[in-house]
């Protein structure tokens, strides 16, 4: 008797087995969170925790909000050029 597999993707979608992440990457120089705060140095391992953690957040919600104000944008030139249309303007 075949068992059905396990897994319901097809095999060229899954991962080889024996491949893993390298987590050696190449040290960059980054300022964390985004800041260059003096501040910063002097927070503790939880404050750090919990600023990584609002600093993903804040970026999110940027993303997001950089989203709805370019959609506001088309929405703001489409009506420009109908506006212009109709007055006869070119």
């Amino acid at each position: 008797m075949k068992h059905a597999p396990l897994s319901t993707a097809p095999p060229t979608t899954q991962a080889p087995h024996g491949i893993e992440h390298n987590s050696e990457q190449p040290a960059e120089k980054f300022k964390p969170f985004g800041l260059r705060a003096k501040w910063l140095h002097f927070a503790n391992q939880r404050e750090l925790r919990r600023l990584a953690k609002l600093h993903g957040r804040i970026k999110r919600r940027q993303c997001s909000l950089d989203d709805l104000v370019a959609e506001r944008q088309k929405i703001m030139n489409r009506s420009i050029r109908r506006m212009r249309r109709d007055s006869g303007k070119n």
